[in-house]
């Protein structure tokens, strides 16, 4: 039986958040874009449109 040690819990963390920082559900991407058409604001657009791509 493998020990799970403090290293292998930081990398399944770090690999958690560097997959959810690339890959969102399909809902969210589609309400992001409704925002972004709706913002008036040109620097929240701006960042919006980062978030985006």
């Amino acid at each position: 039986m493998k020990k799970i040690t403090e290293k292998d819990i930081q990398q399944s963390i770090a690999d958690a958040i560097q997959y959810i920082s690339y890959y969102h559900p399909e809902d969210f991407v589609k309400g992001m874009v409704e925002a972004y058409e709706k913002e008036k604001s040109e620097a929240a657009k701006n960042a919006i449109g980062q978030i985006l791509i």
